[in-house]
């Protein structure tokens, strides 16, 4: 399946494929949304219509894969036992109309070529336990949330869902956002806490290294209910002879995160502790 690339599309191109995506998925979500445990706890060959019925009971998975993917083997024809009703057909060529290349067609980017695991676009601390993947996409989803918030004037962003904070902590303490994590899984908050006060010792250190420092003037505050304690920003960016940090992004204030019983992030800085402005 030689599939698409949006890589070749204009912006106009782009636009209208979502669109076509979003119908087919909004027209398939029944199927496209289900889990397989509940092709047995609910029912699901059931809601299929009976002409699908027909036409694809008695398949095995292989012989499934092939009809509906259209990728014989070596020597291996295509042959169908029975007529497919249209619907089924519809839905088969749009699928393969509308899938992305396998292919990869891209260059490695910038931001890597100089170290494959690290990337050059985020400060030391930010790529501490991360990934490269989750580097790149941390630092493209936490400028383009920067962008959204500076244009829409938005003061607080939520990150649900925030798993270890790497998000939250990097647009909080890397873009000077305001962000409140939240977080149901207790494992993930907790490994999220260590990693704030592992990040938080960083700030300490850079503090005694330089103590021009800005302090960040938050108060000491920790992830508990009932409620989280947000901490104050700077009002500015630094004045004549004031150094830059090498935690922040430039151009960025930092706001550390709110927390509460299921929260994670920077829920606030000890007093005294201080943000590289």
């Amino acid at each position: 399946m030689p599939g698409i690339s949006a890589r070749g599309l204009s912006h106009e191109g782009r636009r209208q494929l979502a669109v076509n995506l979003t119908r087919v998925l909004a027209l398939y979500r029944s199927i496209l949304d289900a889990y397989i445990i509940e092709f047995f706890t609910d029912n699901l060959w059931d809601t299929l219509p009976c002409s699908w019925q027909e036409a694809l009971d008695g398949l095995n998975p292989p012989q499934l894969a092939t009809m509906l993917l259209g990728m014989p083997g070596e020597g291996e024809v295509i042959r169908y036992r029975s007529v497919w009703p249209l619907t089924l057909l519809a839905l088969k060529s749009t699928a393969c109309a509308l899938a992305f290349t396998r292919t990869p067609g891209f260059q490695t980017p910038s931001e890597f070529l100089e170290n494959p695991s690290q990337s050059s676009r985020l400060t030391a601390p930010f790529r501490k336990h991360v990934r490269p993947k989750k580097q790149h996409e941390i630092r493209r989803l936490g400028e383009l949330v920067k962008k959204l918030s500076d244009f829409t004037g938005c003061t607080q962003v939520v990150d649900v869902g925030s798993g270890q904070g790497h998000l939250s902590r990097f647009m909080a303490l890397g873009l000077g956002l305001m962000v409140k994590s939240i977080e149901g899984d207790q494992r993930l908050v907790e490994r999220a806490q260590r990693l704030d006060q592992e990040l938080l010792q960083a700030l300490e250190k850079e503090e005694k290294r330089n103590p021009q420092i800005c302090a960040a003037g938050a108060t000491a505050s920790g992830a508990g209910p009932p409620a989280a304690t947000e901490s104050g920003c700077p009002s500015g960016p630094p004045g004549p002879g004031e150094p830059c940090g090498s935690l922040l992004q430039p151009g960025s204030t930092a706001c550390p995160t709110g927390g509460d019983a299921y929260s994670t992030g920077p829920a606030a800085v000890p007093s005294g502790a201080g943000f590289p402005c």
